[in-house]
């Protein structure tokens, strides 16, 4: 099957989604306003709240709504300054509401944030190259429930967990998905061109996330999502309320592999096994064994149906 065949096969079922999406949309974009506004009413009363990147666009009104509910302390955190609206709206409220400017992965900002009760985040993670770290960065800030709200893309059959990369997809391709996101023109990188100008690149859609991949980050970063929420149900954006989960993570420290090669030059070795339990002032024993393999998963069995996959001529998968 030539590739344009199949890129015009996926365009007709996206776009197929796309136009039950828009008529779902019209019909329950009040409904969805209002569950939001809600899950503010209930849950900030007398906790923490902060609202990551709630102040381009909406003048900080979340956060705004939260301490109005009764949060005990506000933190609203942006790549941005704060805007003139919301400066006049926290004057006018003698608001106590603390501003945090930085960026979501840098861990400098994220230790200024803190920790809080409630995390509030819409419409950022799409917006970076990197939405699961900073995922594992919310993780880090949350101490009872995260909302997450995200544009994400409708599922595609056969192909659960699949996300689109953007950048650079030339306008064919890109079209399916511009007709599915509202104010397209305004959507770089998928009612646009990539906007590949230096410092500008958090502006850009940079992943097309189905819900199963979205769901399976939240996971990935130690969230347990306990409730999917749609705006009328349509697939073009996708919103969940997640709550941490105890493990640890599955990835080592950022800083473990230098530290480690420091340790070993003065002769006190890091453990590997057991890191986050042991701490990092523990030395490994001797039969500390870096990195183990008994405990690597096994091997799926391969399905009769499924033929091994070979490269035919061309280097097309036959």
């Amino acid at each position: 099957m030539s590739r344009i065949l199949r890129v015009s096969m996926l365009a007709d079922a996206v776009l197929g989604f796309a136009q039950v999406g828009r008529a779902l949309r019209r019909r329950h974009q009040q409904d969805w306003t209002e569950r939001r506004l809600r899950f503010v009413r209930d849950h900030a009363p007398g906790r923490s709240f902060a609202d990551i990147g709630g102040m381009f666009g909406i003048d900080g009104e979340i956060a705004l709504q939260a301490e109005q509910a009764g949060a005990v302390a506000v933190t609203l955190f942006d790549a941005g300054e704060p805007t003139p609206k919301f400066l006049a709206r926290h004057k006018e409220r003698d608001s106590a509401i603390r501003c945090v400017q930085g960026d979501l992965e840098d861990p400098v900002s994220l230790r200024e944030v803190g920790p809080h009760d409630i995390v509030w985040c819409v419409g950022v993670i799409y917006h970076s190259p990197n939405p699961v770290l900073q995922l594992m960065h919310l993780r880090e800030i949350t101490n009872e429930l995260l909302f997450l709200g995200s544009a994400t893309i409708p599922e595609i059959p056969g192909f659960p967990q699949a996300s689109v990369y953007y950048p650079y997809l030339d306008r064919r391709d890109r079209a399916p998905f511009a007709r599915g996101i509202t104010n397209a023109a305004q959507s770089l990188a998928v009612g646009t061109a990539f906007d590949d100008r230096p410092m500008y690149g958090h502006g850009n859609f940079w992943w097309g996330i189905t819900p199963s991949a979205l769901r399976a980050m939240l996971t990935t970063a130690r969230f347990e999502v306990i409730e999917e929420l749609g705006p009328g149900d349509h697939p073009w954006a996708t919103e969940f309320v997640a709550r941490p989960m105890p493990s640890h993570p599955s990835l080592p420290p950022v800083d473990y592999y230098r530290k480690r090669a420091e340790r070993l030059r003065a002769g006190r070795p890091l453990p590997f096994d057991g890191y986050y339990d042991k701490g990092p002032d523990a030395v490994a024993s001797e039969d500390d064994v870096f990195p183990r393999m008994d405990g690597v998963p096994k091997p799926d069995p391969m399905s009769p149906k499924l033929r091994p996959w070979r490269r035919g001529r061309r280097g097309r998968s036959v």
